[in-house]
């Protein structure tokens, strides 16, 4: 008997060994990929043929999905008889940070083409991994309006308005750090403060306080827009707001500054956005709504790290270009990109990846024929188990279809691991689904569990024998 408990230990121990080493979320959001389209409604250009490939071939996967290496081919054709330069724009979700620009290459007949970024609307139902209510479909009419130069129209202050910016180098005497206090009283309808290099703020009896850790020298920042303000300077001992200390020293510089020439210094100072790619007027754009929100839904106050926390979030990003076109001409444009589906293992004992792909924007141009579509798969999901068209089965891992019309729905088609989900994997999927990251421990439960009934099974046929 105690062999067999032994058995059972080491069955346990290895079975809950493996499972945990498959643990982490059962749900990870991925985003949708588009066709390109036309910024013109009457485009004269017709698309002859499409040749869309996702190619999961080289296996750059991280940890929760797998990543496709997408190339939509467009064979087009100008129907005039005069010259057209074409604008064109190609949607996609992303976080402004996470955009790799040495993935996208736009060309046309070979020629790579320049593009720039324009920033749209954020997408707040991408924010939760476990979130499946998403946008099934961009909606073109508003990406379209947010290709703009425009200046944003801010209701609490203007480009130009021009603010007191207060930078205060801190310096600690002591190792052990102190925490540098700024308290003032302000009125928010008639004064907007913005602030760089605060970690702590606080409110009593109208009176504000805002707090700045510091172990070494660092400058801190309060920008004033509108009806200055009275600042009184401390220091406490870290962590003990009833513990005045002297063991700093501070030193302070005023100067005037605009609200434009502010954001963008503040941005400039970071270095994870590709600012090559994108305009300054998009920039600004971008942070002076976020910095408008704030003031107003805030008080009138506002953080540098509040604003700057924009570039994080979910948004439909659009990258615009221009083809010219002779008379009569055709050419092959060609979109080249890298995209992650959704992975989801709520249902499934090993992940589901989903892949949507919008042809809509396709229908704004003049006509649009034959598209052919390939799918080479990744060893991790090598198989198709649905999908939104027919697809033909090849060789190598590779799914094909042709179609010649646009289909009435939009592309989908999901990776698994197996031909097809058996019994056995949507037991282990619901139990992924009801226990998230603590199904690991459940299925060691229940390996446990069912080891030690075969170990009483197997002790009483030895009995009655």
């Amino acid at each position: 008997m105690k062999k067999l408990v032994y058995i059972a230990m080491v069955l346990f121990i290895s079975s809950f060994s493996l499972v945990f080493a498959n643990s982490g979320p059962v749900y990870w959001q991925g985003y949708p990929s588009s066709d390109i389209m036309t910024i013109d409604r009457n485009s004269p250009i017709e698309v002859k043929s499409e040749n869309l490939i996702f190619d999961f071939s080289d296996g750059n996967n991280d940890s929760y999905s797998v990543q496709a290496n997408v190339t939509a081919e467009y064979e087009m054709t100008n129907t005039t008889d005069e010259t057209q330069s074409v604008q064109m724009a190609f949607p996609f979700v992303e976080r402004l940070y996470d955009i790799n620009h040495d993935n996208i290459k736009i060309t046309a007949d070979g020629k790579e083409i320049p593009y720039e970024v324009y920033t749209g609307n954020a997408v707040n139902s991408y924010g939760n991994s476990f979130e499946e209510n998403k946008e099934e479909n961009f909606d073109f009419n508003e990406i379209v309006n947010t290709i703009s130069n425009d200046i944003y129209d801010a209701k609490s202050f203007s480009a130009d308005k021009i603010g007191k910016l207060y930078s205060i180098e801190i310096k600690p005497t002591t190792d052990k750090g102190i925490d540098f206090t700024v308290d003032f009283t302000y009125d928010q309808d008639k004064t907007n403060i913005l602030t760089k290099n605060f970690n702590g703020f606080s409110l009593s009896d109208e009176k504000v306080r805002i707090t700045s850790g510091c172990f070494d020298t660092q400058i801190a920042e309060i920008y004033v827009l509108g009806e200055d303000i009275d600042m009184d300077f401390n220091g406490y001992a870290i962590g003990a707001s009833n513990e005045e200390t002297d063991l700093f020293t501070y030193e302070i510089t005023e100067k005037e500054v605009d609200v434009r020439t502010y954001l963008f210094d503040s941005m400039k100072s970071y270095s994870f956005i590709d600012f090559e790619h994108i305009s300054d007027i998009q920039l600004y754009n971008l942070y002076a709504e976020a910095l408008d929100r704030y003031f107003i839904n805030n008080m009138g106050f506002c953080t540098v790290g509040d604003v700057l926390a924009e570039s994080g979030s979910v948004r439909i990003i659009t990258l615009v270009y221009t083809v010219e076109f002779l008379p009569s001409q055709s050419q092959n444009v060609s979109v080249s990109y890298t995209t992650k589906g959704t992975m989801d293992k709520r249902n499934t004992s090993s992940p589901q990846y989903l892949f949507d792909y919008i042809l809509n924007p396709a229908k704004n141009w003049n006509s649009f024929n034959n598209l052919n579509i390939k799918v080479i798969t990744p060893k991790e999901a090598p198989y198709i188990i649905d999908s939104s068209i027919e697809f033909n089965k090849e060789e190598d891992n590779i799914y094909t279809a042709t179609l010649e019309k646009l289909p009435e729905e939009d592309l989908s088609f999901t990776l698994y691991q197996k031909e097809k989900i058996t019994f056995y994997d949507t037991i282990e999927g619901q139990i992924n689904r009801s226990f998230g990251y603590f199904a690991p421990i459940v299925i060691g439960v229940i390996i446990l569990f069912m080891i030690i009934i075969s170990i009483i099974i197997v002790r009483k046929i030895k009995k009655s024998n």
